[in-house]
């Protein structure tokens, strides 16, 4: 008896794991130039009162591939579609020779190739750093293909006119950008050497990059490996392409709800441009986490993903059922 209970077991895990691979695909688009762009969708919505809730879409950060979601995918699979990609150059999607598609405009592209691969009409876009320009530009061009958007631990343009909350950033990053794209194999060299050594985790916490004692040692590592492998050139044109780009004037205009995640601790996004944006963007909400940095989706990933839930279940599906 107790032979064949342990089979029943043992069918019943194997039935689990059928059925979650079968809600995940992995493929890829072609984009606007033709770019293999790379995605993963997990989950499937559920549907309530005869309506699906939307697809979570996520637009990641410069350098950082889908494995920053892992926290997110694992909590929301189950109740949401949850799609992840990569950006051209980035992870496991095509990188072409054509600098002149090194921008902004091409990510944006990249992503309604996304969307329009998997057929998906109205989605809630939930960008990290670099994403939150991503998603901004998303909505001021297809409005309508956007149900809400979640803001995490980035500002809507000139990402690099207030890093470390100093104004002299801006001109730092300018020698940094002439630099890189003159001699990009020596800033390369220079880029392996200061993040490729046993002493880079502690750095990270030291120059308040990402809190050490809250994130895991691997997620720090796997985000260091991953940003050695984007090409030097690519990232510093698509850096100064965001540098160049602003969103302000869409933050205004925005009439879907919005929900922006600031860190009390973040050195890139300082925590008063959050607040500027929940001030410009009619009836958002800002949640401000203690001692979370730029890297707060993996230091408090459970606390990230209740706080989406919540915003979800209140402002979303609720605004919802009201309009239908």
């Amino acid at each position: 008896m107790a032979e064949k209970k342990q089979k029943v077991k043992i069918t019943e895990k194997a039935k689990g794991k059928l059925i979650t691979l079968s809600k995940l695909h992995e493929g890829d688009t072609r984009s606007f130039d033709g770019t293999r762009i790379f995605y993963r969708s997990f989950g499937g919505s559920k549907r309530e009162r005869g309506r699906e809730t939307p697809p979570l879409v996520c637009c990641n950060g410069l350098g950082v591939s889908t494995f920053f979601w892992v926290y997110l995918e694992n909590m929301f699979r189950t109740s949401h579609q949850v799609v992840t990609w990569d950006y051209r150059g980035h992870g496991k999607s095509e990188l072409r020779k054509n600098p002149k598609n090194y921008t902004m405009s091409a990510i944006v592209q990249d992503a309604k190739a996304v969307l329009d691969a998997l057929k998906i009409k109205k989605a809630i876009l939930v960008g990290h750093s670099l994403g939150v320009q991503v998603s901004l530009e998303i909505y001021r061009r297809w409005p309508d293909r956007v149900a809400g958007m979640i803001f995490c631990f980035g500002t809507y343009g000139h990402p690099m006119d207030n890093f470390y909350n100093t104004k002299l950033s801006r001109y730092f990053f300018q020698i940094a950008y002439k630099i890189g794209m003159t001699f990009p194999k020596v800033s390369n060299l220079v880029s392996q050497l200061l993040l490729n050594n046993p002493l880079s985790f502690w750095m990270g916490g030291f120059l308040k990059i990402m809190h050490t004692g809250m994130i895991k040692r691997e997620d720090s590592e796997r985000y260091i490996q991953h940003l050695l492998s984007v090409d030097p050139l690519f990232f510093t044109s698509l850096l100064k392409s965001a540098q160049d780009h602003s969103a302000e004037d869409v933050l205004r205009k925005i009439k879907v709800p919005t929900f922006i995640m600031a860190g009390q601790l973040d050195q890139f996004t300082p925590l008063w441009l959050s607040k500027k944006m929940h001030r410009l963007i009619p009836e958002s909400e800002i949640c401000i986490m203690e001692k979370a940095t730029h890297a707060g989706l993996v230091e408090q990933p459970d606390f990230v993903n209740l706080r989406i839930e919540k915003f979800i279940q209140e402002r979303i599906k609720s605004r919802r059922k009201t309009i239908s």
